[in-house]
């Protein structure tokens, strides 16, 4: 059995576009920007709001200065506080997973891109939080995903450190995560990844929560 497993939050248990989306394009307004679809927000998460940004700007005009692009992101930051709940929502089944994992002892925790403070309202919000051993967020360790030592630290706050672990995400950014940690990756079909959850590279891909367990016994 998988002991210890650690979650993308994004795109991963919360749909939490609706609410990025919003931010982004008040933050893009406010430089004179157009509005992107959402389509086009969805292809831009995965690596955190300032990276997000970034892009953003690319996306619809010429690239910004990096002074421009701080002002930005606070900006998106600051929108993306006064209403960081209004259209997300858990993904269907998440609560079921967690409490199924939770009563056959797996230690949980998150390995987010997204601030601290935000990943905290998001799992508060939807009574997600108290299934959590750990939280590794964007701005908790030096380096971010797909970089390993933020899902490396996950486990390690889980208290799972030397017991299986695998990862549960959405995007390349997680498979890579996962696979410099030398961690399983099990991927999730309904997130934001821009390439096909299928040509991930993943130990194994879900389609709904209801089949997480399943998949996470069948990582050997």
């Amino acid at each position: 059995m998988t002991e210890t497993v650690v979650f993308d939050l994004d795109g991963t248990l919360v749909d939490t576009l609706p609410d990025i989306e919003t931010a982004a394009n008040r933050a893009l307004a406010a430089e004179g920007r157009r509005a992107l679809t959402r389509r086009e927000i969805r292809l831009l998460i995965g690596s955190g709001g300032r990276v997000l940004m970034a892009n953003a700007f690319r996306a619809t005009g010429e690239p910004a200065p990096e002074a421009r692009i701080d002002a930005a992101f606070a900006a998106y930051i600051a929108a993306y506080e006064a209403d960081p709940v209004a259209g997300s929502a858990p993904f269907p089944g998440v609560h079921a997973a967690l409490e199924a994992l939770s009563a056959r002892g797996a230690r949980l925790a998150v390995c987010t891109n997204k601030p601290g403070h935000l990943a905290e309202i998001v799992l508060e919000t939807f009574g997600l939080a108290g299934f959590f051993a750990g939280i590794v967020a964007g701005d908790t360790l030096p380096t971010r995903k797909p970089s390993p030592e933020p899902l490396v630290e996950a486990v390690a706050r889980a208290g799972g450190a030397g017991r299986k672990a695998a990862m549960v995400g959405d995007s390349p950014i997680d498979a890579d995560a996962a696979r410099a940690a030398a961690i399983p990756f099990v991927a999730v079909s309904f997130g934001y990844s821009p390439v096909p959850a299928a040509e991930l590279g993943a130990d194994a891909v879900i389609d709904g929560f209801d089949a997480l367990a399943g998949a996470l016994d069948g990582l050997g």
